[in-house]
């Protein structure tokens, strides 16, 4: 029945919650056979770019990828019918393709919905080092830097459920998944992250200002004293210390950006925003990468 559109960075741990996801679904189909309830008669195909042999190379050219692409249309196509999860996990970073999926749902009449793996593109290098099979050098940045994020306004990106995948306490929102696809129920708004701004609808733009304002405190601390402690609120004890070489703008504004699209979807409290900033900004400078 429901195609299942996965998304996000290479090696951002796509697979790894695919595959949780799988293990979740094939629990519930058994409990639903108990009492003959929905979702009784399912089944799950699970489509990736190992078995449908798509190497990571062919990611460098448009043409071999646009190709690709067309496999893995293909693929689900011929795998969606009313009683079958169609999961796709690949990068589907393109929204015109993500569309072209949806299309093929809308076409035989089932449900669909993404799930947005997110991830910081230097973790994602990070994790990538340690892969089975890697991703070849240097491709990793670049797709990041074509990647087209989805939007939960976007009917062929609704519903979307968002994944922080570096973050531990991180879970499946089982209950809202079996809801949109089998029974039908729409779930509430990016129901994997359950949305809930602390600090009313000000939060995003609150994340917005106050990210940027420890950004501009770097920038002018390097310009004034180049190297050293930058100290964004003393009485707080929130520092920053700047690695040896300078720090460019726009790598300041890409761990912005990251943190970001990471946290944005987050329950925080607006007066924590600073200081949990400030630590990831911490790490990301003086990482060991």
């Amino acid at each position: 029945m429901p195609l299942i559109t996965f998304t996000g960075y290479p090696c951002s741990g796509k697979t790894t919650w695919a595959k949780k996801l799988i293990s979740a679904l094939e629990e519930r189909i058994e409990k639903a056979k108990e009492t003959n309830a929905p979702g009784h008669n399912y089944n799950i195909v699970y489509h990736t770019d190992d078995n449908l042999g798509i190497a990571r190379e062919r990611y460098r050219e448009s043409l071999t990828e646009k190709l690709d692409r067309g496999s893995q249309i293909s693929a689900v196509r011929r795998d969606l019918s009313r009683t079958t999860f169609v999961i796709l996990d690949s990068l589907s970073y393109i929204k015109g393709f993500r569309y072209q999926l949806f299309c093929e749902a809308k076409g035989v009449l089932t449900p669909h919905c993404v799930f947005h793996i997110l991830n910081s593109k230097e973790e994602s290098n990070k994790w990538n080092e340690t892969a089975e099979n890697q991703w070849p050098e240097g491709l990793i940045d670049q797709l990041c830097m074509r990647y087209e994020e989805p939007v939960d306004t976007n009917r062929w990106d609704s519903p979307l459920f968002t994944i922080a995948s570096s973050d531990e306490n991180e879970k499946l929102p089982v209950d809202e998944i079996w809801d949109a696809l089998v029974l039908k129920r729409p779930p509430p708004p990016n129901a994997a992250t359950l949305q809930k701004p602390t600090s009313g609808n000000n939060f995003l733009q609150e994340l917005e200002r106050q990210t940027q304002d420890v950004i501009s405190k770097v920038l002018q601390h390097q310009q004034l004293n180049g190297i050293g402690r930058v100290v964004i609120d003393n009485p707080q004890g929130i520092y920053i210390d700047l690695p040896p070489n300078p720090v460019s703008i726009s790598q300041l504004q890409r761990i912005r950006r990251t943190y970001i699209g990471l946290n944005r979807m987050r329950s925080v409290q607006t007066d924590r925003i600073i200081t949990l900033f400030s630590d990831y900004l911490n790490r990301n400078l003086n990482s060991d990468d």
